[in-house]
This record gives C-alpha cells, sequence and structure tokens, in this order.
C-alpha cells in the first residue's frame, strides 16, 4: 500500500465552543475562548495570528498534548476530545523536527510503523514509499546530525506521512529555516498533502506562508476567531480592522458622509464621493475607516502648486518618502485623509517621484472596502 491509498472523504474535523483555561497566580487565563471551525476532508486549513492569539493552544488540543477545558473536538464524528495523542489518527510535524539523534533516517521514519507492530514487509513498502516521495533515498542511511535544516524538515515530514493519518498537524514547522528554504519546502509540503488529499491544520505566524499554502485561513486574536476566508477574502474583503491590519499593508482612510446600504455604502473620501462595498457590520457602526490596499493606490503627478503653509486637500497629496527597492516604488504620501502607503510595481526609472513632489491620489471603486472602525 503506498502513501497516495486514502480515501478522500476522512478528515473532517469540527471544534464546537472549545475553551483553553490556564491557572496562575493572578487567576485563570483564557488562552482559547469559545473558538468553532469546520473543516472539509482534505482541505490546507491555517490557523493565523499573532504571537499568544490561541493558535498553538488550538492545535495542541485537537493532536491531544492539551485537554480542552471545555467544548468538543469530532473527527468524522467520532468524538476525539478525552483521547491521547497515540488513539488520535493524526500526526504532527513539530517545529523542532523531533528526529531521534541515534537512529537513522530510515529508522526514523519507520519508528512509528514498528509501534503499530505491523509485518516487516509491510514497514518496508510504507517506508520506501515515503522516502521516495520526499527524495530521501540515498540519505536513507545518515544519521539525523548529517543533514541540513531543509532534509531534516523533510524527514520529519515523512515520518509523519507515513502513518497515513487522516490528519497532518505541523506546529510552526519552517521557522527554523532560511527565507530561500521556507519558500521551497512549503510548496512541497502543498504539493505533498494535495496529492495525498489528507486534510491539513497548520499554525503559523508568517503571512506569506498562510497565503500561499492555505485552502482557508482562520485569524485568531486573543483567543478568538476574527475570520475565517479563503487568501483573496481575508486579504480582499477582511471583516475587521485587525485582520485587515494583520493581512499585508494596509491603508485605513477617514471618510465624511458615510451612508450603508446593504452591502454597499457611499462614502466622501479623497475628495470625491464614491461608492464602495461594505464590510458586514458596517451599517450598525458608529464609526467607519475605507480600507485600500497599496498596491491599489494610483499616483499621478499633479501640476497644481500649493502655496508655503497651505494644506493639501481633496484627492491630492504631498510625497513624504520614496523608496526604491528594484521591482517596486513605495511612496507615503501625506493627505487629508490621513497618511497613504503606495506601491508602484515595475517602474519607470524616469518617472519615479521625489520628496515633496505634489500628487493626485486616487484608486479603483472596486478596490476600497468600507469597514467598522
Amino acid at each position: 500500500m503506498t502513501l497516495t491509498d486514502r480515501h478522500h472523504d476522512s478528515g473532517r474535523i469540527v471544534l464546537t465552543d472549545l475553551v483553553k483555561e490556564f491557572s496562575g497566580r493572578d487567576g485563570a487565563t483564557r488562552a482559547v475562548d469559545g473558538i468553532h471551525l469546520e473543516t472539509q476532508p482534505g482541505e490546507f486549513v491555517t490557523l493565523l495570528g499573532p504571537s499568544g492569539c490561541g493558535k498553538t493552544t488550538t492545535l495542541r488540543m485537537v493532536a491531544g498534548f492539551e485537554t480542552p477545558t471545555s467544548g468538543e473536538i469530532l473527527l468524522d464524528g467520532a468524538d476525539m476530545t478525552r483521547l491521547t495523542p497515540d488513539k488520535r489518527p493524526m500526526s504532527m510535524v513539530f517545529q523542532s523536527y523531533a528526529l531521534f539523534p541515534h537512529l537513522s533516517v530510515r529508522d526514523n521514519v519507520a519508528y512509528g510503523l514498528k509501534l503499530q507492530k505491523l509485518g516487516k514487509e509491510a514497514i518496508n513498502d510504507a517506508v520506501d514509499s515515503a522516502l521516495t516521495s520526499m527524495d530521501l533515498v540515498k540519505l536513507a542511511n545518515r544519521a539525523p546530525n548529517q543533514l541540513s535544516g531543509g532534509q531534516q524538515q523533510r524527514v520529519a515530514l515523512a515520518r509523519a506521512m507515513v502513518m497515513r493519518p487522516k490528519v497532518l498537524l505541523f506546529d510552526e514547522p519552517l521557522s527554523n529555516l532560511d527565507a530561500k528554504l521556507r519558500v521551497q519546502m512549503r510548496t512541497e509540503i502543498r504539493n505533498l498533502q494535495q496529492k495525498l488529499g489528507i486534510t491539513a491544520l497548520y499554525v503559523t505566524h508568517d503571512q506569506d506562508e498562510a497565503m500561499s499554502l492555505s485552502d482557508r485561513i482562520v485569524v485568531m486574536n486573543k483567543g478568538k476567531i476574527e475570520q475565517v476566508g479563503t487568501p483573496d477574502e481575508i486579504y480582499r474583503r477582511p471583516a475587521t480592522v485587525f485582520v485587515a491590519d494583520f493581512i499585508g499593508s494596509a491603508n485605513f482612510l477617514d471618510p465624511t458622509g458615510v451612508t450603508v446600504l446593504g452591502d454597499h455604502a457611499r462614502v466622501d473620501v479623497l475628495g470625491s464621493q464614491r461608492e464602495l462595498k461594505a464590510a458586514p457590520g458596517a451599517a450598525e457602526a458608529s464609526a467607519h475607516v475605507v480600507l485600500v490596499r497599496p498596491e491599489s493606490v494610483q499616483l499621478r503627478p499633479s501640476a497644481a502648486e500649493v502655496a508655503e503653509g497651505e494644506s493639501v486637500l481633496g484627492g491630492r497629496g504631498r510625497v513624504l518618502r520614496a523608496v526604491f527597492y528594484g521591482s517596486v516604488v513605495e511612496y507615503e504620501i501625506d493627505t487629508d485623509a490621513g497618511t497613504i502607503i503606495a506601491v508602484v510595481s515595475d517602474p519607470d526609472p524616469d518617472a519615479i517621484l521625489a520628496e515633496d513632489d505634489l500628487v493626485e491620489v486616487d484608486f479603483p471603486r472596486d478596490r476600497g472596502w468600507l469597514l467598522p472602525a
């Protein structure tokens, strides 16, 4: 039996009102505060958020390393809440790799299968398949201390996947690798997960990892879920200012004359009235901001002069800073709606704006998003 021989209709995780409290001198601290989440079989779901938001604690409860204070963890309808890790059909890839230093690569990968007391032939077949999948055949007899960081990570992945789990759990597995290797490894993880059809629950604070790996992203903050959505939804249509600010770079403009009509709104911003899409909850909010991503900001040199000491009004601004990065130029623009960051891709060297240049500032209507402030 090979690694790819598994059903694609298993691996549905359901978390219901999950709570985890830790006791301390000052009373109980609620690390995870009543979260609800459901994954689909074969889905890659990433828990994303700042340090201390509860994402790792949530993953450890799913794995069985932490016991929930209350709530329920179901896998394909079976209650996992009180089962020990060895009784759950899941495998975990740790940040530290957790390889056995006295065992060879092959024996590290085979370790879990030997605990299950499978036959020698079945173990050899499964290990061969795992080593081949992770391009580790030539390294099979090496010790972990003879491997690079990327090779050790592949061994940890092979050891997890050889168990043919219903769910793969990842606890910031790439944080110890350099930037280039992280990009390579996350591509390998995603390709292998899709090939196997295994549900994956992945924890990271790295936005690029979350965006490139995930079918859906779960953004967490202070033990709660702020939003669950596809990478595009999280980036383009964040539910809250926290999500908008945490994912990528964001401009928050102060609008006036806000009228919300269902999922659209009319606002005055940057010197003109615009119709924008509005987030759920915007109608009930007493204050609002307009989200515009830096790459959506459009700049044009302004021909009009402004007298010394006069403020820049309307859809015009003054360049405070221009930084050339090669593939992009990043501008910081002072406007009456606030300071705006603009990113221009593939810039013309002869057209790069200078500090104190006056510009007209605009953005396409479908790139503005009204949020409750």
